[in-house]
């Protein structure tokens, strides 16, 4: 369950309106990146040189590299969507606390807090 503090980082209808436009911006641009990497022509090597070999292997395993930290983007995108429709974005889902709005002006999609984020990833360490 949400707790809900009136404080200065509650977010206003307006602003939640302008954060819901610019995250289906993100999740387009992010979905068009995508779909380019998708479509980029990685010839099969030629038998032949072994470096050209491992480089082209190389180029493949970055643009899957690449395609799976877009996809993980938009899920955490459309993560923030469905909490705005659910009346919850904005809230930590750690703490339960309002994020800070400066930290959701830098990164409209994220999960937690500051604080929370910090234990997060040292725990991941």
């Amino acid at each position: 369950m949400v707790i809900k503090k009136a404080n200065k980082e509650a977010l206003t209808a307006a602003e939640l309106k302008e954060i819901k436009k610019h995250l289906e911006e993100l999740k387009a641009d992010a979905t068009a990146r995508l779909k380019d990497k998708k479509n980029m022509d990685m010839p099969e090597a030629e038998v032949g040189d072994p470096i050209d070999d491992a480089s082209k292997s190389l180029d493949k395993e970055i643009l899957f590299e690449l395609s799976g930290n877009a996809h993980n983007t938009i899920g955490q995108i459309e993560a923030a969507l469905r909490k705005i429709d659910k009346g919850i974005y904005g809230y930590c889902e750690y703490c339960r606390q309002p994020i800070p709005k400066k930290r959701i002006k830098a990164m409209p999609f994220a999960r937690y807090c500051v604080n929370c984020q910090h234990s997060t990833e040292k725990s991941h360490d």
